[in-house]
């Protein structure tokens, strides 16, 4: 993990550079989803969180960086930082969004979740690797941006992810979409990243899989949670947040302070 003078030089550097337009996720009982940090009115969970509710195995706890929406900056970065080619400004925003979000705040997966209260350390890491493109879209080679991102910082070994060939509907909650390249010992807890949490279809099949490879825990952490400001109060509740800039130190799990002072 980098040193504390390293981390407060990349903090820094972000909220130079994108501190005015990123939001951190709000984590308030009945303004949020509980689960996905979305704007909810008066309900515990969104209406995809709820539907999934009793499947088992879905994650342990989710983390989530920041909001993003689409004709807004923060979604032209989401977009561009893996563009063919990518927006350089972009790639690099979200390097230090996901770089920080590591840096700072993986020791908090290890409080967040756990059902008595207890401490489970991350064992191993994993990236959310793209699904199959479209039809239109040509297929992505070599590393996925976000893949080459984690790897310089994420904690334990990795939980090696590979997309299935064939997705016929990507956005679906189905273990079938990813594999894991070898079984995980008793005991792991995989910290899972994604870049950016639509519906959750994409990140919670990613998990389903990491458990059918032996995977005890599971905790997600995305880089931007999407919003879709046609939907609801969405708009307003983006505005209402146009105050606050965006500060790495605040836990992407509770989006407040981090679960324990060892930690950040």
């Amino acid at each position: 993990m980098a040193g504390p003078e390293v981390v407060a030089r990349l903090s820094a550097a972000l909220v130079a550079r994108a501190g005015g337009y990123l939001r951190n996720t709000v984590r308030q009982e009945l303004v949020t989803c509980a689960v996905c940090a979305t704007p909810v009115t008066g309900f515990r969970l969104c209406y995809q969180c709820q539907r999934r509710r009793g499947r088992t195995g879905l994650a342990d706890a989710t983390g989530f960086l920041t909001y993003a929406a689409a004709g807004r900056q923060s979604g032209y970065v989401m977009q561009g930082y893996k563009a063919r080619p990518p927006v350089p400004e972009h790639r690099t925003i979200v390097t230090l969004l996901v770089l920080l979000g590591l840096a700072r705040h993986t020791g908090c997966a290890a409080h967040t979740g756990c059902a008595d209260g207890g401490r489970s350390p991350v064992t191993h890491w994993a990236a959310v690797p793209s699904l199959p493109p479209r039809e239109a879209e040509p297929p992505r080679e070599g590393e996925h941006p976000l893949h080459s991102i984690v790897s310089r910082i994420a904690p334990g070994r990795e939980a090696v992810l590979a997309a299935a060939d064939e997705v016929d509907y990507p956005r679906d909650l189905d273990p079938g979409h990813f594999r894991a390249a070898a079984p995980l010992p008793s005991g792991a807890h995989v910290l899972l990243v994604d870049d950016t949490w639509a519906r959750g279809g994409h990140a919670q099949s990613a998990v389903l899989s990491l458990r059918a490879a032996g995977a005890a825990r599971v905790s997600v952490l995305v880089a931007a949670r999407w919003i879709n400001e046609d939907f609801g109060a969405n708009a307003a509740f983006i505005r209402g947040l146009a105050d606050r800039d965006y500060d790495p130190a605040i836990c992407p799990w509770t989006g407040n302070d981090c679960p324990s002072p060892e930690v950040a």
